[in-house]
């Protein structure tokens, strides 16, 4: 009898729970059908907007966002609310080197030139009385070139840029060959890299700067800027490149009368070391160009920290060319200093150099100083640099347009 009561009591039991997990079962159930409705339904809903806003025009692509993390595209960054993007905003653009078919990215800093107003200044009068005529504000726009050092990349030269920019010049600054993004190449896998470059391989980087030029003639066509107005800016080791470059800018003759070279006014160099890749400051100041032997010179700023380690290369290199390029008298006014001399020199009482002058805000003396060197040795002589359709193609075009 006690097992047979044992054994109705199991059976009641058993079958209870059988019952209430059936139950749970049947609530599970209706609750992953109700979940499940609720997704079609969500999923229709999106489908929907979806299909409504392919219907609306795409918006433009940000060409300044394409890599959130450089501080370029942070400060560059639309603020939040703001329907319009900024024109004026630093692009990333990407360019290939001739022939070598070196991909080389750069950031853009275009001229504060507005559409609405025809880019053109009021009528003014000259001193004489003469009426001047109407310039197009673009076609007497000083572009520059924003060389950083070697081992470094262009994220230095960003700040010094967008301070240019503000003053009314457009700039262009790139990642030299194997630096920063400029590590392709088209048609091969391989990524450059710097520190395993020759020194002819490190010279070759002069190509860089020419492909800048490039880009800069093409938005001079565009009426953005005025080619024959340009400006160097180079620190440390790319000092050399440029200088090498400059040179060879002002060896190029016009071809079947479309003017080539001579387009570099002036040349900024940030503690520019004693050699580098075969190039040496002291065989550069025997030059003509430079040197100002026999010829007029380049128009020279250099700047370096008196207290560092670059300053005893830099004043040598200086006090050289002040052989042929003496300083103004002192007893002259600041304007007639500023029109009679071509080489000016920055001796910052700071222990940094290089980079560490040309990429901090703090250094905005020298920036200012900088500018104002290119404004009174270029700027005031633009009437000297007339605006011209350049490139033979562009040439060509622009004659046929005249015949027409």
């Amino acid at each position: 009898m006690k097992f047979h009561k044992l054994s109705t009591f199991q059976f009641r039991f058993n079958r209870r729970c059988v019952c209430i997990l059936v139950l749970f079962g049947f609530v599970a159930l209706m609750s992953v059908g109700e979940s499940q409705a609720q997704r079609r339904s969500s999923a229709i809903g999106k489908n929907k907007a979806d299909k409504k806003s392919s219907s609306q025009p795409a918006a433009k692509k940000n060409t300044a966002a394409t890599n959130p993390t450089r501080p370029e595209n942070l400060s560059a960054a639309p603020e939040q609310g703001k329907k319009a993007e900024d024109k004026f905003a630093p692009q990333i653009v990407t360019m290939e080197v001739k022939r070598e078919g070196i991909q080389l990215v750069a950031t853009w800093f275009p001229p504060r030139i507005e559409e609405d107003k025809k880019r053109k200044k009021p009528v003014q009068k000259s001193p004489n009385g003469k009426e001047e005529k109407e310039v197009e504000q673009g076609k007497v726009t000083s572009p520059f070139i924003l060389v950083h050092d070697w081992g470094r990349d262009r994220r230095d030269m960003l700040a010094l840029a967008s301070f240019l920019q503000s003053k009314g010049h457009a700039v262009i600054v790139p990642d030299l060959r194997g630096h920063g993004a400029s590590v392709r190449v088209r048609g091969s896998g391989e990524s450059l890299d710097h520190d395993k470059f020759k020194k002819s391989e490190m010279a070759s980087a002069v190509g860089d700067i020419d492909q800048c030029k490039r880009f800069l003639q093409d938005r001079n066509n565009e009426e953005l800027v005025n080619i024959d107005m340009l400006n160097v800016i180079a620190v440390g080791d790319s000092s050399h490149l440029a200088l090498s470059w400059a040179m060879a800018d002002w060896t190029w003759g016009p071809v079947a009368g479309i003017k080539q070279g001579k387009d570099v006014k002036s040349l900024v160099l940030f503690s520019p070391t004693k050699k580098f890749a075969g190039s040496s400051l002291s065989k550069i100041a025997k030059t003509p160009l430079i040197s100002g032997r026999g010829v007029s010179p380049l128009p020279m700023l250099v700047i370096w920290g008196g207290k560092s380690e670059a300053s005893k290369d830099c004043s040598t290199f200086v006090n050289t060319l002040r052989k042929f390029r003496p300083e103004a008298p002192k007893q002259d006014d600041v304007a007639t200093r500023w029109f009679k001399q071509s080489l000016f020199d920055y001796e910052a009482p700071v222990d940094v150099a290089g980079y560490d002058l040309a990429r901090n805000p703090q250094a905005k003396k020298i920036w200012n100083f900088a500018n104002d060197f290119v404004s009174q040795k270029v700027i005031t002589f633009k009437d000297q640099f007339p605006w011209q359709v350049r490139g033979a193609e562009a040439v060509l075009k622009a004659r046929e347009a005249q015949e027409n």
